[in-house]
């Protein structure tokens, strides 16, 4: 796995000892995002695990939907809006510095019932974490983006991706020990975002914003892409105009949006309500149902990688039909899933296993798709525009909706809509392969239009060489 950060091509313009701190670098990079978003998840999910213990505290589950909807809602519209400013600030700081803030929120969740405060300040809480959490993908995204060429940002991508899983999946264990530690419920709050607060210094000291950071020279077949756009960017009003211009006219991007939502909506939907659906209806244990919690994330962990490594190898960067393949095996797992019959852990178990394993293959995949469809300077712009769709559309939805469904209709309505929901993203996936395969390389335009507006004319244009593409 180490081989791959080496980057087996030399670019064009390094030397060798730039190419051996290049090769470095991109693993610290990587390193640093992955322990970054990873701690990012200790204190958004640690609020699920908690759930059971607020019900009992008297709270129904349309109020907890509220306050996983205010997180939602808030993450989402941040994504879009942190996106646009990782592309024009230093992201090293950026990212440790809202994780550090939305730490000290969860920290001070987790005294709420000391201070006796009203439901709704828990939502306006969550709100302002989500506003602060929405700060991790774009950022993230950019990094990938910068440090990584094409060909090798499926590979990347799905390592990052296993990020999520182990920061998600690792609140199980913590949950278990903070109870055993503290005795209360509430140490699922304030133990989860000690620990964040200091991955987060760490990170700081790890991430480097882009290559020009450490004065090593960008790739050629990028540099003239980037070019392109920032000899027009002169304020954040022109950036999202370009935005608009290079990016919102393509169809797949719409088509990605609305599979993101779908794809969010089953994942959400299956994680967010797992630890109150085995307790409540299946008859599972605290500690069961925490342990299930941990399976479900790190089963995920070779899912990513074979899911990242079909689509770079086998479909030579050919997203859709890698998903569209893996969103069929997650409603099948769905169905599994539902019909899990009472009191039976093993089957629970397995069948979360196997929703893990295939449901954050299609998460992944849309991330890496969206950033080989866009412009360089866009990649955090654009992961943001599909993260909100994600959040404001897809887990919004799997928090209050289903909350709602649950409290009127029961489980059956909830896993109805579960499956309708995975269903139509696997039409949009196929009807963006056909378009895909009619048009292959839809930023081809993009490179035409923008090359006799924007690049000055050098000796090496005169002679006639054209500006590369990205999409090889």
């Amino acid at each position: 796995m180490l081989s791959f950060f080496k980057s087996p091509v030399v670019p064009e313009g390094y030397s060798r000892v730039q190419h051996e701190r290049y090769s470095r670098l991109r693993l610290q990079v990587i390193g640093g995002v992955f322990l970054g978003y990873s701690a990012y998840y200790l204190v958004r999910k640690n609020f699920v695990l908690a759930m059971p213990d607020l019900i009992g505290q008297g709270f129904s589950k349309s109020e907890l939907g509220m306050a996983l909807c205010a997180l939602s809602l808030s993450y989402g519209i941040s994504n879009f809006v942190m996106g646009v400013f990782a592309d024009r600030l230093d992201v090293r700081k950026l990212m440790p510095l809202c994780l550090i803030l939305s730490g000290c929120i969860s920290l001070f969740i987790g005294f709420m019932p000391i201070l006796q405060l009203p439901l709704m300040v828990m939502v306006c809480l969550m709100a302002l974490n989500g506003c602060l959490q929405g700060a991790g993908w774009p950022c993230s995204a950019k990094l990938i983006a910068h440090w990584f060429v094409r060909q090798e940002r499926g590979t990347a991508v799905s390592i990052w991706s296993l990020s999520q899983n182990v920061g998600c999946g690792l609140l199980g264990p913590l949950a278990i020990l903070a109870v055993a530690l503290f005795c209360d419920w509430q140490s699922l709050f304030y133990f989860p975002a000690s620990i964040a607060i200091v991955i987060a210094i760490g990170c700081y000291f790890m991430l480097k914003d882009s290559p020009e950071q450490c004065g090593l020279p960008r790739h050629s077949a990028e540099l003239a892409e980037e070019r392109a756009i920032k000899h027009q960017q002169s304020s954040f009003r022109q950036s999202f105009r370009l935005f608009c211009q290079h990016c919102l006219k393509l169809p797949p991007i719409w088509i990605l949006a609305v599979v993101n939502a779908c794809i969010y909506f089953v994942r959400y939907g299956v994680i967010d309500w797992a630890p109150v659906y085995l307790q409540e209806s299946k008859g599972f244990s605290f500690n069961t149902s925490s342990w299930a919690f941990f399976a479900f994330e790190y089963a995920a962990i070779p899912g990513t990688l074979i899911c990242g490594y079909l689509s770079d190898r086998h479909f030579r960067g050919q997203r859709a039909p890698v998903n569209a393949l893996f969103t069929t095996l997650v409603l099948i797992s769905i169905l599994c899933y539902w019909q899990c019959p009472v009191g039976n852990t093993a089957y629970g178990l397995l069948s979360m296993v196997a929703t893990g394993f295939l449901v954050y293959g299609p998460v992944m995949l849309v991330h890496v798709h969206i950033i080989d469809l866009v412009p360089l300077p866009f990649a955090a712009t654009a992961a943001g525009f599909i993260g909100l769709f994600g959040y404001f559309f897809g887990a919004t939805s799997a928090n209050l909706l289903l909350g709602k469904v649950l409290d009127y209709y029961g489980w059956d309505a909830c896993f109805e809509l579960l499956a309708a929901a995975c269903a139509l993203a696997l039409i949009l996936l196929l009807l963006l392969w056909i378009w895909e395969n009619m048009h292959p390389n839809p930023d081809e335009q993009f490179a035409q239009q923008a090359q006799p507006a924007t690049i000055p004319v050098t000796a090496d244009n005169k002679a006639g060489n054209k500006t590369p593409s990205r999409r090889h």
